[in-house]
């Protein structure tokens, strides 16, 4: 993956990132947020240099998820190029305390989120849960990756930071160096 430079500004949110970044910071103004996206950056080893801005904040995170995710879904779909050289497959089966969460990823181009995410409680920190399973769809589909995730337990904090684990480790397995172009028909989608 190469190191990509990318920038999202709106009227609602101004964003700032770098994939591949040897001194990784993320700054955003929900913090909630940023603590998934820094467990989701660790467990990935994407090197994430965020920063992100929300202008107009209803108090429930929702520009900032939602324009984080396409940002980041596309600085990923530019730094993957052709996916060729790349594992292409990744899937992940992640425990936190009472939550399990399963990711499973075809980094191959063909965009297509399934996203099953009960999570009990409407809000979190300051983010709306509702925007979490927003995160996932629109980071796939601006990826272009295909996702699969689904997540059970009772607490909804362990419930939604086992997802990000789950996605971070599937993606880097996905991400992994591999000869040629993993298809058998000699092209991706």
């Amino acid at each position: 993956m190469k190191p990509i430079t990318f920038e999202r500004n709106t009227r609602e949110t101004q964003i700032r990132l770098s994939l591949g970044s040897p001194t990784p910071t993320i700054r955003t103004t929900v913090p909630m947020l940023t603590h998934f996206l820094e467990q989701l950056n660790f467990y990935a080893d994407l090197g994430l240099d965020l920063e992100a801005d929300d202008l107009m904040p209803l108090g429930d995170g929702h520009h900032l998820a939602e324009d984080v995710a396409i940002a980041l879904g596309r600085a990923l779909d530019q730094a993957l190029g052709d996916r060729a050289n790349l594992t292409r497959y990744g899937q992940r089966l992640l425990p936190m305390d009472e939550a399990l969460a399963t990711a499973a990823i075809d980094i191959g181009g063909r965009p297509y989120p399934v996203i099953d995410l009960p999570l009990r409680d409407a809000m979190l920190g300051g983010l709306a849960t509702e925007n979490i399973t927003h995160f996932f769809r629109t980071l796939a589909l601006e990826g272009r990756f295909t996702l699969n995730l689904s997540v059970r337990g009772e607490n909804t904090h362990h419930m939604a930071e086992a997802a990000f684990k789950a996605v971070a480790l599937a993606l880097r397995e996905a991400l992994q160096p591999a000869e040629g172009l993993r298809s058998t028909k000699g092209a991706l989608r």
